[in-house]
């Protein structure tokens, strides 16, 4: 109890400068997103796809959650309690909750090196009903005092049906737990809203759709006039970055707006695309994939590149088609993978549902004795067995 008592009274002797350091946090948040919310698929025309929400932990749940759970009843210090800060990152639907776990995966190193921030990691747990629940647990460091925060991602849908849960069970779950009947009805408004997510995805990918369709006829005719070689197939990958990244009246701009637009990025030099993207500094994880890129450009690339160094916005663009290149990472180190490793697996991997970069797949997959192909079990690879049986 003497212990209890002295958590309690370092607690409010604190909660100011608690109070002062959670609001910081919140500030470099916010920093580091709209920084990165482009190319992380983050925004529709500029417009954020995700809030952010802080609170506090009262000392009465405090001493409740060291009453309750096992893990907290040796607890001395309010530095054993991880969620002191609760922060909150709401996206708008649940398809948006895999681009901020990729930021802040992929940005870690550069989060915790721009700010206070001096320890940050992903411990994913599954709800009850099957559900994946994204958090962190993370410290930050404020005039000297170390503070405990968690983080939580929830799409919209995800934090009213939590809100939902919380005022209308949780304090009744002990006399509760045990009724079906209610049970059940939790169950059905939890399906009930993740249908709602279901069809408000649908809603924005027609929303998109419709601009974007509009937005491709009257680039094509105006991208076809200014540069040279351009396809529909171009066109698409065009329509794309500007809907993402630019906040244009594309609904009223006509052909000869577009041309208008574009006539400044048509004047920008290969030579100079390529020294944007020689000077641009890669994060550590996506190097080998920005080596790629400049060996491997496409029409579209140069196209997006030139836009985007014509407006003053060319990392931002780098950023935006290396984003869209990374998708998967590595199920052995966790590494994110690039195009280098798609390469490889295309032509040495039989299709499975694993990913490994080309390091792992080399030191921990065994390979076929007779073509070498990397194999995920037998000896030899379907395509030898077949020829073999033959």
């Amino acid at each position: 109890m003497e212990i209890i008592k002295n958590m309690k009274k370092t607690y409010y002797k604190n909660i100011s400068k608690i109070g002062q350091a959670s609001e910081e946090l919140m500030t470099d948040f916010k920093k580091f997103f709209s920084k990165n919310q482009t190319p992380y698929r983050l925004q529709v025309r500029k417009y954020p796809l995700y809030r952010f929400e802080i609170r506090i932990k009262s000392w009465e749940s405090i001493e409740e959650k060291i009453e309750r759970k096992e893990q907290y009843k040796n607890a001395t210090s309010l530095g054993d309690i991880p969620d002191i800060i609760g922060f909150l990152i709401i996206v708008e639907l649940e398809e948006d909750v895999e681009n901020v776990i990729a930021l802040l995966e992929r940005e870690k190193k550069e989060l915790i090196r721009l700010t206070p921030i001096a320890y940050l990691e992903y411990l994913p747990t599954t709800h009850e009903n099957g559900k994946m629940n994204h958090h962190y647990d993370g410290t930050y460091i404020w005039e000297g005092n170390k503070f405990n925060f968690e983080i939580q991602v929830r799409s919209e849908v995800e934090n009213l049906w939590s809100n939902i849960e919380h005022m209308s069970f949780y304090k009744n779950k002990v006399k509760s737990r045990n009724d079906r009947i209610l049970n059940r009805l939790k169950e059905h408004s939890y399906n009930l809203l993740h249908q709602a997510d279901d069809v408000l995805s649908i809603l924005r990918r027609e929303r998109m759709k419709n601009d974007i369709l509009d937005l491709k006829e009257k680039m094509m005719d105006a991208l076809e006039v200014l540069f040279d070689g351009i396809k529909f197939r171009d066109v698409v990958a065009i329509s794309g970055y500007m809907y993402d990244c630019w906040e244009l009246p594309f609904e009223k701009m006509t052909v000869e707006d577009f041309e208008n637009f574009f006539a400044s990025s048509a004047k920008i030099t290969d030579e100079k695309v390529l020294q944007i993207l020689r000077e641009y500094l890669p994060e550590e994880n996506s190097q080998r994939l920005h080596k790629y890129l400049i060996n491997n450009l496409t029409i579209s690339d140069t196209v997006i590149l030139k836009i985007g160094i014509a407006n003053n916005e060319g990392s931002d663009a780098v950023e935006y088609l290396i984003s869209d290149m990374e998708e998967v990472h590595c199920d052995s180190c966790g590494q994110w993978m690039n195009y280098d490793d798609a390469d490889y697996f295309s032509g040495k991997v039989e299709p499975n549902d694993c990913f490994y970069c080309q390091d792992c797949a080399h030191k921990n997959l065994t390979y076929c004795e007779k073509c070498n192909t990397v194999l995920t079990n037998e000896n030899t690879c379907i395509l030898c067995s077949n020829k073999t049986a033959q």
